[in-house]
């Protein structure tokens, strides 16, 4: 393992399961670990799926989007990450809100009582003062932005994102930006705002903006890499990529731009899954320990301007 890793893509959610599932601790753990198996064919299929038909993997991608709701029950609040960091060494997870599901309120104030949890901000689409707003969070320890244009139905030419990021440069933020088009009317109000080529118009505006393309761009992650290779200021995290997209990555752009992150808790046990798909690109020799080094930590601290450990 790295000598630090930060995992950049992470939620955490208001423990609510015990109205749902009044269970202790204990048996919510044990039923955990029987589900591990499925939990792992869901993540592998999940990468299948972008090989698809068009019209078919439309349809798998509505069907999986509910996928995670009965996991949620099981691992998803502030607790159960700070364990799974605990088990999987992880040293830091930022922790993205999703207005008004996850308040930026209630990110703020678990970040406030773990240090090794570090808050996002995500300004809602009806915030009146969305400048303002995100300054109030950065003054209250928000670390980046993050702009979900699939989710608040808004696209490149938006006047609110084009603020944003105006003031996300002035405050010196990283911009999480939500890429790859999953077709899902239960989550998005429009997953083809998600297509990251959409948004290359930002990254040539906004030069010294670090921009980081959560999810690599889903099932086209190759279209992710282009933009890396075409644009200095744009990155691109692991989460739900295979072993053999991430070596890619690295043979292509290089491995000082790439994030790891893992979008927990969605479907479960990301965060050990993500973490062996790096091992095993250095298994694989599709990576050395050294890019690893990297991808698990070091380029994360670099642009969080975390001190070094």
């Amino acid at each position: 393992m790295a000598s630090l890793v930060i995992d950049f893509h992470t939620h955490v959610f208001p423990d609510t399961a015990q109205k749902f599932l009044p269970v202790s601790n204990e048996l919510r753990k044990t039923v955990r670990a029987w589900l591990r198996p499925a939990l792992e064919n869901l993540h592998e299929s999940g990468t299948l799926i972008r090989h698809l038909p068009d019209p078919l993997r439309r349809g798998l991608d509505e069907v999986s989007a509910v996928a995670p709701v009965s996991g949620l029950l099981l691992e998803s609040t502030t607790d159960d990450l700070l364990e799974t960091m605990d088990v999987n060494e992880v040293d830091v997870a930022l922790v993205i809100p999703h207005p008004p599901t996850v308040s930026n309120d209630f990110v703020l104030e678990v970040c406030a009582r773990d240090e090794r949890l570090l808050p996002v901000a995500y300004v809602p689409k009806d915030a009146p003062k969305p400048v303002a707003t995100l300054k109030a969070l950065v003054g209250r320890g928000a670390r980046a932005l993050k702009i979900h244009p699939a989710a608040d139905g808004e696209g490149p030419d938006s006047a609110r994102y084009k603020k944003l990021l105006k003031a996300a440069t002035e405050q010196g933020l990283p911009v999480i930006l939500h890429t790859g088009c999953m077709h899902s009317s239960l989550l998005f109000k429009d997953s083809s705002l998600s297509e990251a080529s959409l948004y290359a118009p930002w990254f040539k505006e906004f030069p010294k903006t670090p921009f980081v393309l959560a999810h690599m761009n889903w099932h086209a992650p190759g279209v992710a890499m282009n933009l890396a290779i075409e644009y200095p200021n744009v990155y691109v995290d692991t989460s739900w990529q295979p072993s053999e997209v991430i070596g890619e990555a690295v043979r292509r752009m290089g491995p000082e731009r790439i994030l790891f992150g893992s979008d927990w808790p969605l479907v479960g046990n990301n965060i050990a899954i993500g973490l062996e798909r790096i091992r095993e690109c250095v298994r694989m020799g599709l990576m050395s320990d050294e890019d690893a080094d990297l991808i698990l930590g070091e380029n994360a601290r670099k642009l969080l301007r975390i001190e070094g450990k």
